[in-house]
């Protein structure tokens, strides 16, 4: 087990299939990790574009490819391919003791207000309808 307290332990690393992702709630935020193989990826779980969750997008390596409109992200680094400026958050992900943890982004409170909209801050529809 480990002693950092920022980390947040999700499960065991067996019940994550690999080459999909799962949903997973630390605080208030739905998270989406994914399994690669050995190696384990955990963003926001909203497109920025219409708030999908991405979670349920098809995998590309380690990019994951939206379900709704086709958007793509980079399982690393949260950024699209395809549309500058469009990213979601990246959280750290450790695997120890066969459990996965998870650890927010600094600018990430992870147990916000009801009212906080923490992902309507990154939500701009306008900008990015096709």
């Amino acid at each position: 087990m480990t002693a950092d307290p920022e980390l947040v332990r999700v499960g065991p690393a067996a019940s994550f299939p690999d080459g999909a992702g799962r949903v997973v709630v630390v605080g208030r935020h739905r998270v989406a990790v994914f399994r690669v193989g050995e190696r384990f990826h955990a963003i926001q779980d909203a497109c920025p574009h219409m708030g999908t969750s991405l979670a349920t997008g098809r995998l590309d390596g380690e990019t994951v490819v939206c379900a709704q409109h086709g958007w793509r992200f980079d399982l690393g680094t949260g950024r699209s391919d395809r549309r500058s400026g469009a990213c979601v958050r990246v959280w750290e992900v450790r695997v120890e003791g066969g459990d996965v943890w998870v650890r927010p982004p600094a600018d990430v409170d992870p147990d916000p207000d009801d009212d906080d909209g923490d992902w309507d801050r990154f939500r701009d529809p306008e900008r990015y309808l096709r």
